[in-house]
C-alpha cells in the first residue's frame, strides 16, 4: 500500500479499495458458503497480495476516538471535558450561572489589562490574549453544559405548540361539523316545506276536478 498524508483535511481514498472487484467479492462469497477447502479443491486461486477475508467490513468500534477530516471525534457521542482537550479548567464544579458571571468578569478585567499592556508593553500582548482565549473557552464549555436543558425546553415548547395547533384544528373541525349539521337541518326543513306545498297543490287540483261537470251529463 502506498503511503498517504493521513493528516490531510480531504485525503485520497485508501489504495485497498481496488481490491473490491467483482471477481474478488465473488470468491469471498463462495468461500463463506462452501469453505476454503472446497474453494481450493475446485481449482480456484486466492489473491497473493492480501488476505481474502480482509474484504469483509470491520466490526464497528465501540470506544475510544476516530479521526475524520483531520479531527478527533469520540465514538460515543458526548461532550469532551477540558482535560480531554488538554486545556486548563478555571472553574470548580458548582452553579453554572454563578461561574459564568465570574468568568465574564474575568474576561472584562483581562481585556482592560490587555489595553493597558498594549500601551505600556506590547510584547506581553500575545500572552494576555492567550489568557483571554482560555477564559472564553471555559465559558464556552460551561455554556455547553446547558445544552441538555436547552434541548428539554425546546422539546417542551415544540410539544406545546403542537398541542395548541391540534386544539385549534379540533375547534375548526367542530365548527365545520356544526355548520354542516345546520345546513343539513335547513335542507331538511326546506324539503318538508316543499312537501307541504305539493300536498296543498294536489288538494287544490283534486277539488277543482270534482267541481267540473262532464258535458255528457248536461243532456
Amino acid at each position: 500500500m502506498s503511503s498517504q498524508n493521513v493528516t490531510s483535511p480531504f485525503p485520497l481514498p485508501p489504495e485497498f479499495y481496488k481490491r473490491y472487484t467483482d471477481e474478488n467479492l465473488d470468491k469471498l462469497k463462495r468461500i463463506k458458503e462452501h469453505g476454503i477447502e472446497a474453494f481450493t479443491n475446485a481449482g480456484d486461486t486466492l489473491p497473493q497480495d492480501f488476505d481474502i477475508f480482509d474484504l469483509e467490513p470491520p466490526k464497528p468500534i465501540t470506544k475510544g476516538f476516530y479521526r475524520m477530516f483531520d479531527e478527533s471525534w469520540p465514538v460515543v457521542d458526548r461532550m469532551c471535558t477540558l482535560e480531554e482537550t488538554n486545556l486548563q479548567q478555571l472553574y470548580p464544579k458548582g452553579e453554572i450561572a454563578l461561574e459564568l458571571k465570574k468568568l465574564n468578569n474575568s474576561v472584562v478585567f483581562n481585556f482592560v489589562e490587555l489595553l493597558d499592556i498594549l500601551v505600556k508593553d506590547p510584547d506581553r500582548g500575545p500572552d494576555k490574549c492567550e489568557q483571554i482565549k482560555l477564559l472564553l473557552i471555559n465559558m464556552k464549555f460551561l455554556l455547553n453544559e446547558y445544552r441538555p436543558h436547552q434541548a428539554r425546553e425546546t422539546l417542551q415548547l415544540i410539544m406545546k405548540e403542537q398541542i395548541e395547533q391540534r386544539k385549534l384544528a379540533t375547534k375548526e373541525i367542530q365548527k365545520r361539523c356544526n355548520e354542516l349539521t345546520q345546513t343539513l337541518a335547513n335542507l331538511k326543513n326546506s324539503w318538508k316545506n316543499l312537501d307541504v306545498v305539493k300536498m296543498e297543490l294536489d288538494d287544490t287540483e283534486n277539488s277543482e276536478s270534482a267541481d267540473i261537470v262532464p258535458e255528457s251529463n248536461l243532456f
